[in-house]
């Protein structure tokens, strides 16, 4: 799990972060809750461990502004401080905090209320595949889609029909993410999801397998058939742009397909390793463009 520890003591938070990842967790440091914050909105945490008292912004603050951020997936939230007072612990909570823990810590308390805040997370992460819905782009999940290739596999193999997978993958989604963050990355997911669902037919199907790739499900349709489809969504790509600091963003995409049925490839080897198709002259990049105004 990644988390973030916020501390303005140097060796306290790294005792700290030395027990959390002897525990199996990936942990980053902070001392200031304005950067704090910074951090929080452009990485996926899903846990901060923080002190009460914090230089730039206070914990209080810090956990406010944490909440009204838009994002798909829980930031579990735990305070530790001398908690004497019960305003202060009420304060605590009213900011938006999962958990607190008194000082000093106990070292076997802290790993309990970790475990506690994990078995949540997991659930919920749980209950976000089991909804079949992808919370920031609004198509179908990758846990649904795979089901429901599975049952479209199946027809296809008795009826002896060829259907194809289009597949448009972020080539830049993790460079986005590092340099602008979480909230506008997404959003140029979502456009991108929006397009495909209006360049698509009614009976296709639109999914988002992983965070940098969609798919495209055409079924009753050969790979060579989906060229204007693939030239289509590369040129309209280049029109998404999403406003950030220093300009705006867009998808770089590379698009390739994949007919299904394969030989005696089962629907997730298909998924997994089946022999693709590139689209080379597909390759188009919107944000080199859009950076410049």
């Amino acid at each position: 799990m990644k988390v973030l520890v916020v501390d303005s003591d140097p060796l306290f938070s790294r005792l700290l972060k030395s027990k959390l990842e002897k525990w199996g967790h990936r942990v980053t440091v902070e001392h200031d809750g304005g950067i704090a914050y910074d951090r929080v909105a452009k990485e996926p945490f899903r846990m901060v461990v923080m002190d009460h008292s914090l230089p730039g912004i206070d914990g209080l603050e810090l956990c406010r502004r944490i909440r009204k951020l838009v994002r798909p997936r829980y930031v579990y939230i735990m305070f530790y401080a001398d908690f004497t007072e019960k305003d202060m612990v009420m304060a605590c909570l009213e900011a938006g905090a999962d958990d607190y823990l008194n000082k000093p810590l106990n070292t076997t308390e802290l790993q309990l209320r970790i475990r506690a805040g994990k078995r949540l997370l997991n659930m919920e992460d749980m209950l976000r595949e089991g909804a079949g819905m992808d919370l920031s782009t609004g198509v179908v999940n990758g846990a649904s889609f795979r089901e429901f290739f599975r049952v479209v596999m199946a027809d296809s193999v008795r009826a002896e029909r060829q259907g194809t997978l289009l597949y448009a993958q972020v080539t830049n989604y993790v460079a986005t993410l590092e340099a602008h963050g979480f909230n506008p990355t997404e959003s140029m997911m979502a456009g991108l999801a929006n397009l495909l669902r209006k360049i698509a037919r009614s009976s296709d199907l639109v999914a988002r397998l992983s965070d940098d790739t969609f798919c495209v499900m055409l079924q009753h349709t050969n790979w060579d058939k989906c060229r204007p489809v693939a030239d289509k969504i590369a040129e309209q790509a280049q029109n998404i742009a999403v406003m950030v600091d220093d300009g705006s963003i867009g998808p770089e995409l590379e698009i390739t397909t994949s007919n299904y049925p394969q030989g005696d490839l089962d629907y997730l080897q298909i998924l997994e390793q089946g022999e693709r198709t590139a689209f080379d002259d597909t390759e188009k990049s919107a944000t080199a463009a859009n950076a410049d105004g």
